[in-house]
């Protein structure tokens, strides 16, 4: 039996502001992410739905923890990173180094 192809589908995922509840305050939204066929996210696919058309399950994992350092630290990151040709304002460090990017739309 021939296999048909995948269908295209679509990850959207809530915006980082969605999961802030207040200054260091973080909340888990009802929705914080869904399956769509349509690229503008509008009928978005229940879990039940997009598990039949086979898409992966995408799985929910909370983890805090932070470190900081002093101020002086990012200037002199920023300073290194423009010294070497990028862009500190850009992914362009990020992209050189090899990680995965991530793009925002909407």
């Amino acid at each position: 039996a021939a296999s048909r192809p995948p269908l295209a589908g679509y990850l959207f995922v809530c915006p980082p502001e969605h999961f802030k509840s207040g200054r260091g305050f973080f909340a888990w939204p009802e929705c914080p992410w869904f399956w769509s066929l349509d690229p503008s996210g509008i009928s978005p696919l229940t879990p039940q739905t997009a598990q039949r058309f086979g898409f992966p399950e995408v799985k929910q994992r909370r983890e805090v923890w932070g470190r900081r350092w002093d101020t002086s630290v990012y200037e002199g990151l920023r300073r290194l990173h423009a010294a070497n040709g990028f862009d500190p304002d850009s992914q362009d460090i990020a992209k050189h180094l090899g990680f995965t990017l991530m793009e925002v739309a909407g």
